[in-house]
C-alpha cells in the first residue's frame, strides 16, 4: 500500500482548510492510499517562499517517508510555475508521485 502526504493551504486565518481536506482524504481512500500525515498550512499567502507545513512535508519527501504527494490544486501547493516544476522534478528524483486533485494530473499515470 502506497502512503501519501496530503498538502492543502488556505490564504486567511478565516478560511477552513476541511473542505480540501475532505475531498483529498475521500480520493485517497479510493485510491488504496495510507495517509502517512496530513501537511496544513492556514493564513499563509502561496507567494511566500517559506510555508511551515510545506517545508516539513519537502523535508519528509527528502527522507523518503511516503510515496505520494497529494493536492487539492496547483495554487493550493505552489508559488510558481518554476516551484512547481522544481518541486515535481525533486519528487521525480526521489521517487515520489505528485497528484494534483482538482486538475487530475497524476505522475503515477503514463500521461
Amino acid at each position: 500500500m502506497k502512503e501519501v502526504a496530503l498538502y492543502v493551504r488556505v490564504s486567511t486565518n478565516e478560511q477552513h482548510p476541511e473542505m480540501q481536506l475532505s475531498d483529498l482524504r475521500r480520493y485517497a481512500q479510493q485510491r488504496g492510499f495510507e495517509i502517512y500525515n496530513e501537511y496544513v498550512d492556514v493564513g499563509v499567502s502561496g507567494t511566500k517562499a517559506s510555508r511551515p507545513a510545506l517545508d516539513s512535508l519537502m523535508g519528509a519527501a527528502r527522507k523518503r517517508l511516503f510515496d505520494v504527494v497529494l493536492v487539492w490544486r496547483f495554487d493550493r501547493f505552489a508559488r510558481s510555475v518554476k516551484h512547481l516544476v522544481d518541486a515535481l522534478y525533486e519528487f521525480r528524483s526521489l521517487g515520489i508521485d505528485f497528484v494534483s486533485y482538482q486538475e487530475a494530473i497524476d505522475t503515477s499515470t503514463p500521461i
